[in-house]
């Protein structure tokens, strides 16, 4: 082979590694100056919403949710420990971004047009829809049976306005917590507890007493929360996400928290896909 001919090759496999390398070790944007001095990224997640977020059996926050907060906490700083998670319930986690106690929310977090004039999202990651959750022995079959009936959900959760809109007469029951939400369906104090899709065929697994009515409600899409005007956090953020679905990242930590096939096929669906015409 010419020394020519070597040159070139040398050259060709440089370019084809200059080309390569930025394509698979992109680096992310930077963080906020403030973010950076304080070593760690505060973030808000759920610890009564399994698969999403839940207290495991040390107490700490596990579920896909928590899973990806982790997975930012690397990003930001090249451990999973610069995440510092802490339970939000769906009532409070607004006001402790906004307070300054959290610097992100990750917390199944529906994108609504009253939540988005008081904070700013990141692209969507996950969308589904809701579900409702019945005792084995109801009579209720669809959405049109709950007519002039009562529902449980968390407070603050993006399903009332649905409720209320679509279903006629409607007694909407808030209670703190997705416990406490089981805890009084079965104590007969509703006709159903509504809540996103995944949390509630998870919970149909797990309470064999009750059942899930199959046809969904209210469409939905959850972003990160961010405080209002924080462009370089958005910007890191959303890059964060893109890393994970492009990484594969979503279909492997699903399996880990959701034990059924059909609901976990869902939920990749959910987290890989964009979602359908808003």
């Amino acid at each position: 082979m010419s020394d020519l001919t070597t040159r070139i090759g040398a050259l060709l496999l440089s370019t084809l590694v200059t080309l390569a390398g930025p394509a698979s070790a992109q680096e992310l944007p930077p963080l906020p100056a403030a973010i950076k001095e304080q070593g760690k990224i505060r973030i808000g997640v759920k610890c009564d919403s399994p698969p999403f977020g839940a207290s495991g059996p040390d107490g700490k926050p596990v579920g896909i949710e928590v899973a990806m907060a982790k997975k930012i906490g690397a990003f930001a700083f090249g451990s999973e420990e610069a995440a510092e998670l802490s339970c939000v319930t769906s009532e409070a986690r607004i006001s402790s971004l906004n307070s300054g106690k959290l610097d992100l929310i990750l917390a199944t977090l529906g994108r609504t047009p009253a939540r988005e004039e008081v904070i700013d999202y990141s692209s969507i990651y996950f969308w589904g829809t809701s579900n409702v959750l019945v005792p084995a022995d109801s009579p209720v079959e669809s959405l049109d049976d709950l007519a002039g009936k009562t529902v449980l959900v968390v407070k603050g959760a993006s399903q009332i306005k649905w409720l209320e809109a679509n279903i006629p007469d409607i007694n909407i029951l808030q209670l703190n917590t997705t416990a406490d939400g089981v805890q009084a369906l079965q104590q007969g104090r509703a006709d159903g507890f509504v809540g996103d899709g995944g949390l509630i065929y998870t919970l149909g697994g797990n309470y064999p007493n009750l059942r899930i009515i199959p046809e969904g409600l209210d469409l939905g899409v959850n972003g990160i929360g961010l405080r209002k005007n924080e462009p370089e956090l958005k910007a890191f953020v959303d890059a964060a996400l893109a890393r994970l679905r492009e990484e594969g990242f979503y279909p492997e930590v699903i399996t880990q928290f959701v034990s059924e096939p059909a609901v976990a096929e869902v939920m990749t669906r959910g987290f890989m896909e964009e979602p359908p015409q808003l």
